[in-house]
């Protein structure tokens, strides 16, 4: 009697466990190929510069997207130059979009990005390009803000100097030569090429002789040539440290429209206005 009792205790058991995961089974949802098919993944990489800023907002935006536009990422920070093994990681994995961003970085990446034409490469390039670059491939966007717009940046300011008789000394280089309204051919001794032999020796003398409210480095200088401005003890502008503050709300907006419409235009980009803000060193 006793056995009997126990086998249908048993069998009562069993079945309540059975209706219970039949109950539970029904619960559980099933996972849409759609959705897994459509889901992007993202590899971020980014510059040791990277401000702290840019950093926060970086990664409130990715743990967003992850959330809610169903994208995978990871991130590499503080990267100077992507090695063998990473860029080998980069080609065996199925990334939708490796998203590089710091200038440096940006630069060393650029002929690497152009080797593997599998994935997508956006480059976010975070000064002012002061040398013309060429984007090959179709699988390459390079956003940037171009030469064109230092000058502009800067034209009031030089006006401003000639209208008021306030005389400037140029220094700058051979590959970068001074806008011609700015420093008319006949005004040619104010302008000296510091890649050139003995600049130093008549920069020094003509500095003496034309006493210019300003000394101003157009072109990318070394420390030593910025220091060689410096002892001069007049007033010093470097051009060059005119500085590109991109504004990482509307960048990243930029961005999450990409990767949700799939829109896809390469080549060298300039940024939309409100994507960024000059900021000149006087």
């Amino acid at each position: 009697m006793n056995h009997m009792k126990s086998l249908f205790r048993y069998g009562v058991l069993l079945g309540l466990l059975l209706i219970l995961c039949t109950a539970c089974g029904k619960q559980i949802p099933k996972i849409d190929p759609a959705l897994l098919q459509s889901k992007s993944s993202l590899l971020v990489v980014t510059d040791p510069a990277l401000s702290a800023d840019a950093r926060q907002r970086l990664q409130n935006a990715l743990s967003e997207w992850r959330n809610t536009k169903q994208l995978a990422f990871e991130w590499l920070p503080d990267v100077t130059v992507l090695t063998s093994e990473q860029l080998d990681k980069i080609r065996s994995s199925s990334y939708d979009y490796i998203f590089v961003a710091g200038h440096n970085l940006v630069q060393t990446t650029l002929p690497l990005a152009e080797d593997i034409p599998e994935r997508k490469w956006l480059l976010l390039d975070d000064r002012i390009l002061r040398n013309t670059l060429t984007v090959k491939g179709s699988h390459i966007v390079l956003k940037a803000v171009q030469e064109d717009r230092l000058r502009s940046e800067w034209e009031e300011w030089v006006r401003q100097q000639i209208v008021t008789g306030r005389p400037i000394e140029w220094v700058t280089t051979s590959a970068y030569p001074i806008p011609s309204d700015w420093a008319p051919a006949e005004e040619a001794e104010t302008v000296h090429l510091a890649d050139a032999e003995g600049w130093v020796q008549q920069f020094q003398f003509a500095v003496k002789a034309h006493k210019p409210a300003w000394v101003v480095g157009f072109a990318p200088l070394d420390a030593a040539q910025l220091q060689r401005l410096r002892a001069t003890h007049a007033s010093v502008v470097d051009m060059n440290n005119t500085t590109v503050d991109l504004q990482w709300n509307e960048v990243l907006l930029s961005l999450q429209h990409t990767f949700s419409t799939g829109a896809w235009s390469p080549g060298l980009k300039s940024y939309e206005e409100r994507e960024f803000r000059i900021l000149k060193n006087l």
